[in-house]
């Protein structure tokens, strides 16, 4: 009777453990890293759609780094639905003490308990990435591993947190407003900015951060810029091996005439899209309003969401609108600027052209 009872819990501790083994399998980092472009349908009642949907993020700012989940909910509730996506920025220093800002899972928790893919925006700075007169980032210094023994903790800690996030580290390396820009604290070289990424990225990849997605974000670039760049904005692309999405940020206000959002990102488009075979994500996206013509942010959003992206850019799978002031504190990019942006960006929102989530 003993050894019957013994089989029969042995039995069953199997069938409940192998169950618990799958039940956990979506929790744990596999051997093979995450495709990106396989993004599916929002629609429960015909999850087999063949329309490729786009997801829709945002990013929202916050009082404090830990309130980007509160307010990403007043985001969902201002325009009727939550986001696909949401991102906020974390720098490589505290700028007040100048320590290395550890890995903090609750950033990334506030928003993916809410159901929505999180992405952290790692700027190698000393506070504000904008003061871009910080020579202990750039990227001979990366390369040199000064900051070796910090990246190898953020990327544990990050393989330790299991499930998926985007990580946009060196975005708009192309500009000349941060410390990892081209032309700015020696960096004029582009295959040290190669060096300099493959250097990250294989810290996180020997810590087994199979979890992380890494965007390669570049600014887009008007056609003249562009052609007159053309061989450097190719040679710091690190290749696909070392990128999981390609990325543009792009706005439209008066410093650049008010640009449609085609113009804007037509040409770092065609360039990027024929240098990698990665998905891309047009991860900031924002209009200012113009004071000339009141409807003109309300038809930049529906022209360039509803007919623009769909036609013109078929290989973006994600779209971040950027709700909030840019850097430089002069444009308001948030959706609600006017009722019209407003009902506009509700168009958007409920449009079945941007109802993917990310799995």
């Amino acid at each position: 009777m003993v050894k019957y009872l013994l089989i029969v819990g042995l039995v069953v501790i199997g069938v409940f453990s192998l169950v618990y083994y799958k039940n956990s399998r979506r929790y744990i980092v596999t051997s093979q890293p995450f495709d990106p472009v396989t993004v599916r349908t929002n629609d429960p009642t015909n999850p087999n759609a063949p329309f490729p949907p786009i997801a829709l993020g945002v990013y929202e700012p916050a009082e404090n780094i830990l309130s980007h989940g509160s307010a990403v909910d007043q985001y969902g509730q201002k325009v009727g639905k939550k986001p696909a996506y949401a991102w906020f920025s974390v720098k490589w220093q505290n700028a007040k003490t100048g320590d290395y800002q550890q890995f903090d899972a609750r950033l990334l928790d506030q928003i993916r308990t809410r159901g929505i893919m999180p992405g952290l925006n790692w700027d190698a700075s000393r506070g504000p990435a904008i003061n871009k007169n910080q020579p202990d980032f750039s990227w001979k210094s990366i390369i040199s591993g000064k900051h070796d023994a910090y990246i190898q903790q953020v990327a544990a800690a990050a393989a330790a947190y299991h499930y998926p996030f985007l990580l946009r580290v060196l975005p708009e390396m192309n500009g000349t407003w941060y410390p990892w820009a081209y032309n700015v604290n020696g960096n004029n070289n582009p295959a040290d900015f190669v060096t300099a990424w493959k250097h990250i990225v294989d810290i996180f990849r020997k810590e087994g951060a199979t979890n992380v997605q890494f965007v390669y974000c570049q600014s887009a670039l008007e056609s003249g810029k562009i052609n007159s760049n053309r061989d450097k904005l190719k040679q710091i692309y690190p290749g696909d091996d070392y990128v999981d999405w390609i990325a543009l940020d792009g706005y439209a206000n008066s410093r650049n005439n008010w640009r449609s959002l085609k113009d804007e990102f037509q040409p770092s488009y065609d360039l990027l899209t024929n240098l990698s075979a990665r998905p891309m994500i047009f991860y900031e996206v924002g209009a200012a309003e113009n004071p000339d013509d009141p409807m003109f942010k309300a038809n930049w959003i529906t022209q360039g969401f509803l007919t623009t992206i769909p036609q013109q850019f078929p290989r973006v799978k994600a779209v971040g609108w950027f709700d909030g002031h840019g850097d430089l504190n002069t444009d308001s990019y948030a959706v609600d600027t006017s009722q019209n942006s407003l009902n506009a960006w509700k168009q958007v929102v409920t449009s079945p052209l941007y109802q993917a989530i990310f799995p």
